[in-house]
């Protein structure tokens, strides 16, 4: 008889998805312009426009935000904290988030919704669901869920749900699960669900290939940038992470940019169910690029999101790579020491 498949499920919470982290530095960029995911998505461009997402709020529901940090330029404006007791220096991954945001729109309020952490008065799935509602409720235009499980929750999935009804815009990560074949399926949600717009991640390189660890399914609905994408620290600096958890939010803020373009008439309420049906529209119509497989795929969604067109874009793309494969400069040469300075040279002794 052919063996049966069994899987032990343990955990079945959702969690934020394996990441990793790059280099830090002191500044957000050497020449202190925008970091070049946010410029390959067209940040400048939208600054340029005066589109920088003032009047919008973005709910960041992750795990904490350090709204201390001064390259927020006081735009967190709001924080609920359902779970905490982990150092936002170890839990520095809402931070970055939320800076990426903040580089994309940066007059878009932030309100932060903490719900991992060591200790808090709710599971970590009941806080989720609580924040999806408080967020709705704080008049939030966005939400950025850059977090996910492999399970689906029912709970989970009502509170979307809820938000889509009333006209909030919900944007996930779609999950670092992937294995670089695009005809293999890996689920994750909340990103799964038609109600949220799931995010891929793509590399900077050329044609911004989506990266080897996106997940990839049908549900996959657009792709930006998640490979070495440098955003904020706890505690002041700047450090690179890469995943989709560091693409949503370039969505999001590109999302908060375009919002009240697309989406003439917003608020909470249940007349604006077709809000998300609108952005789309204006999404697929003004902002997407095919990469990939020509068409939409299940690797890349509908295509890459950009403000920039065409031309630009593979402009822009050719000098990311130009500026990235420059070499470094050598280190200066440290003065040799003093002769008398040189340690003597061990004794030569014979292998046994």
């Amino acid at each position: 008889m052919p063996e049966t498949k069994k899987i032990l499920v343990k955990d079945a919470h959702a969690f934020i998805p394996a990441f990793t982290k790059g280099k830090t530095s002191e500044k957000l960029t050497e020449d202190d312009e925008l970091p070049y995911g946010c410029q390959i998505m067209g940040a400048a461009k939208l600054h340029k426009e005066g589109k920088k997402g003032k009047g919008v709020r973005v709910a960041v529901i992750d795990s904490g935000v350090d709204a201390e940090h001064p390259a927020f330029d006081g735009m967190v404006k709001y924080q609920a904290w359902f779970r905490w007791g982990t150092p936002l220096e170890e839990d520095d991954h809402g931070t970055h988030v939320a800076g990426t945001i903040h580089n994309m729109a940066p007059e878009a309020e932030i309100y932060d919704y903490r719900v991992f952490g060591a200790e808090g008065a709710f599971e970590i799935d009941d806080a989720i669901v609580t924040c999806i509602f408080e967020a709705c409720y704080d008049g939030c235009d966005i939400i950025n869920m850059s977090l996910g499980g492999r399970w689906p929750s029912a709970n989970i999935l009502t509170a979307v749900q809820y938000a889509h009804s009333q006209g909030v815009i919900v944007v996930c990560a779609a999950g670092n699960s992937g294995d670089a074949d695009p005809m293999t399926n890996e689920r994750g949600f909340p990103a799964m669900w038609e109600e949220a717009i799931s995010v891929a991640a793509c590399s900077k390189e050329g044609g911004v290939p989506v990266a080897y660890f996106s997940n990839t399914n049908p549900h996959i609905d657009y792709s930006g940038i998640g490979v070495d994408v440098v955003s904020m620290k706890p505690g002041g600096g700047f450090q690179e992470m890469s995943g989709t958890s560091m693409a949503c939010p370039h969505v999001a803020g590109l999302i908060a940019c375009v919002l009240p373009e697309a989406i003439r008439t917003r608020g909470f309420g249940g007349r604006n169910r077709s809000n998300d049906l609108k952005l789309r529209t204006f999404l697929n119509k003004k902002c997407v690029i095919d990469i990939g497989v020509k068409g939409p795929d299940n690797a890349s969604g509908i295509g890459f999101l950009t403000y920039l067109d065409k031309r630009d874009f593979d402009g822009f793309v050719e000098k990311v790579q130009a500026a990235e494969a420059e070499p470094e400069p050598p280190a200066e040469a440290e003065p040799e020491p003093p002769a008398e300075a040189e340690p003597e040279p061990a004794p030569e002794t014979e292998e046994g």
